[in-house]
């Protein structure tokens, strides 16, 4: 028989003393993000209700979904430095854009990162790849993981190859890679798709073409893996007009032809639909009969050739950022319904160059 010392372990305790836990829960949900970190350290029940699966759930049905970018960026050296900051700032690392509160914010819990490293995201996950080691500029197979609803930093499985320059992004819950270049600045065609829960790679066939500094995004059904342009070894910046498409089912890579060239375009998918950010317009590809149609204007003041997208807000919202022709860097969100732009300037400490990014809702 239990004894009643024994018992009293095992009651329970209210998340908020004389409320319900479904409505306590629910008050929870509706605390910002920017204070996740604060909340989960009141208490063991506030811990373990704040990393629950049903979390994110009850912030969605509460309506307090928050959209974050982030983006790895050169670090700006004449940006103010705060309190927190060590004396040694890494040149490149990784910054938060909160789209939804316009906030900003540096992870200053982030391991070190590879210059030119790329990212992901699948879920709350964040899934750093890759780039340059700063010291020698050789590519390396680094990943690290960032559960953006915890904060927690993880060490990833390394990729099966250091690549650089490489096309990666998130489709049907797996992140895919392929392309870039090794130590020896071969154009690779090899691939492989990464499980960040698993925490396990699986190599896939080669693509049909070597494919280095191209682009990569989801395909419209949003299950398929899609590789833009890219030039091949011989080739140094000639960027080919082509694409290839893996197809999970069937493990094979399919052409696409006529697609738009960096680097004077971004690609991003809204919507199911593949969007092109160049020099003139926002495009989008309408199939290989209608091809490309313009469905916005070009981000005023945006420097051709150094933009990168991301889509937000389940495709409500693309954030695109870049140089500004008359100097610095800047954010422009474009709204998809009403088709307007706006400029978001950053703070001083986060107007470096922006080489990849990615967006988690939580």
């Amino acid at each position: 028989m239990m004894s009643p010392k024994s018992r009293v372990a095992f009651q329970h305790v209210d998340l908020i003393p004389g409320m319900p836990d479904d409505v306590a829960v629910d008050c929870l949900a509706r605390v910002p993000h920017g204070a996740f970190r604060s909340m989960r350290r009141v208490c063991r029940g506030w811990k373990s209700a704040a990393t629950a699966p049903d979390f994110a759930l009850a912030r969605a049905e509460a309506g307090a979904n928050e959209d974050l970018v982030y983006l790895l960026q050169f670090c700006n050296p004449d940006g103010p430095k705060d309190g927190n900051a060590p004396e040694n700032s890494p040149a490149y690392g990784v910054a938060m854009y909160n789209v939804t509160t316009g906030e900003w914010h540096r992870e200053r819990a982030a391991p070190p990162m590879p210059m030119f490293a790329q990212c992901a995201a699948v879920g709350s996950r964040l899934a750093v790849m890759g780039g340059w080691d700063p010291e020698t500029f050789e590519p390396v197979a680094d990943v690290h993981v960032l559960d953006a609803a915890t904060g927690v930093w993880r060490r990833g499985a390394p990729m099966r190859s250091a690549r650089s320059f490489f096309a990666c992004a998130e489709a049907g819950g797996k992140i895919y890679v392929a392309g870039g270049h090794d130590k020896l600045k071969n154009a690779l065609k090899t691939a492989e798709a990464y499980d960040v829960v698993a925490d396990g790679w699986d190599p896939l066939p080669d693509m049909s073409e070597e494919r280095d500094e191209c682009d990569g995004m989801a395909t419209v059904a949003g299950d398929k893996f899609l590789a833009v342009s890219g030039y091949r070894t011989g080739r140094q910046g000639g960027f080919e007009r082509d694409a290839e498409w893996f197809d999970p089912a069937t493990r094979e890579w399919r052409r696409l032809e006529r697609v738009r060239a960096p680097p004077s375009a971004a690609h991003v998918v809204v919507r199911g639909r593949v969007w092109c950010i160049e020099g003139t317009a926002v495009m989008e590809w309408r199939g290989e009969r209608r091809g490309w149609i313009e469905v916005g204007a070009y981000p005023p003041g945006l420097k051709a050739g150094t933009a990168r997208a991301v889509a937000v807000s389940g495709g409500e919202r693309v954030v695109v950022t870049g140089a500004i022709e008359s100097g610095g860097h800047a954010l422009w969100v474009f709204d998809v319904k009403s088709k307007n732009w706006t400029v978001v300037q950053p703070p001083a400490e986060f107007a470096g160059f922006v080489f990849s990014l990615a967006s988690v809702r939580v």
